[in-house]
C-alpha cells in the first residue's frame, strides 16, 4: 500500500502543457539564443566558438544549481533514491522517461528541492550519487559552488568585453574549465573501475553516463583553450 500510495511522477498528467522535458528544451534555447542575439548585436557577428560557450555555460549555470541542490537535500534524495529503486526496479529507464514527462508548475521550476529527483534517477544508474561519501557527490557539490559565479561572468563577459580584462578572465577560466575537466576524468575512472555499469545496457551507459558527462569533458577543453587565447592576444578576439 505505501508502494502504491508513493507517485512521484504521475502519468494522469502526462499531457500537462509544461513538463520537465519541455522546460528543459526551452531553457537550451533561449539560455543559448538570447546570448548569440546579444553578441551579435554588439558585435555584429555570430561565431561557432562564442555560441559553443554560450551554449555551455548557460546549461552549467542550471547544472551548478542542481549540484548545490545534491548537498543540501542528499537526505531527501537518499529516501527518495529507494522509492525509486523499490518502484521502477531494474527498469531505471522508466524512471527517466516518467521524470521528463513529470508536470511542472512554475512553484517546482524555481524549487531546488524538486529538481533533486534528477539525482535520486540518476542514481538508479549510478547509486554513488546518493551516497555523500563518495566522489561524485563531493565533486559536483563543489562544482556547483564554486562554478556559479565565473560561469555567470564568462556568459557576459565574452559578449560585453568593457567587464573584465581579458588575461583576468582567462586565468579565471582555465582555473574553472580544468576543475570541470579532472573532475569528469575522475569521475568516469571510478565508475568504470568500479564496475558501476553492471547490469546495464551499453546504450544506457553511453546516454546517461556517456553523453551527459562528456559534456562536461569536451566544453571545458574549448574553454580552455578560449582561456589561453585571450591571455596571449590580451584580447576577446577568440570570440569574434
Amino acid at each position: 500500500p505505501a508502494l502504491q500510495n508513493h507517485q512521484p511522477y504521475r502519468t494522469q498528467d502526462r499531457m500537462s502543457v509544461l513538463n520537465v522535458g519541455i522546460f528543459l528544451v526551452l531553457f537550451v534555447v533561449i539560455s543559448t539564443g538570447l546570448p548569440i542575439y546579444l553578441h551579435y548585436a554588439t558585435h555584429g557577428v555570430v561565431t561557432a566558438i562564442h555560441g559553443c560557450m554560450a551554449f555551455f555555460l548557460s546549461l552549467n549555470t542550471l547544472i551548478c544549481l542542481w549540484e548545490i541542490a545534491l548537498g543540501l537535500y542528499i537526505s531527501h534524495i537518499q529516501a527518495d533514491y529507494k522509492k525509486l529503486k523499490e518502484k521502477y526496479g531494474d527498469k531505471p529507464f522508466d524512471s527517466v522517461t516518467d521524470f521528463f514527462v513529470h508536470p511542472l508548475p512554475l512553484s517546482s521550476a524555481v524549487s531546488l528541492r524538486f529538481w533533486t529527483k534528477v539525482w535520486s534517477t540518476y542514481s538508479l544508474y549510478d547509486p554513488s550519487y546518493q551516497n555523500n561519501e563518495s566522489f561524485g557527490f563531493f565533486i559536483d557539490v563543489g562544482n556547483g559552488w564554486s562554478t556559479i559565479l565565473p560561469s555567470i561572468v564568462w556568459l557576459f563577459a565574452i559578449t560585453y568585453h568593457d567587464l573584465v580584462d581579458p588575461k583576468v578572465l582567462g586565468c579565471i577560466g582555465i582555473a574553472k574549465f580544468w576543475q570541470e575537466m579532472y573532475g569528469t576524468v575522475i569521475y568516469a575512472l571510478s565508475y568504470f573501475f568500479n564496475k558501476r555499469y553492471t547490469g546495464r545496457t551499453v546504450g544506457e551507459v553511453i546516454l546517461f553516463v556517456g553523453l551527459t558527462n562528456g559534456l562536461w569533458f569536451a566544453f571545458p577543453i574549448l574553454g580552455i583553450y578560449c582561456s589561453v587565447m585571450m591571455i596571449f592576444t590580451n584580447s576577446y578576439n577568440v570570440f569574434l
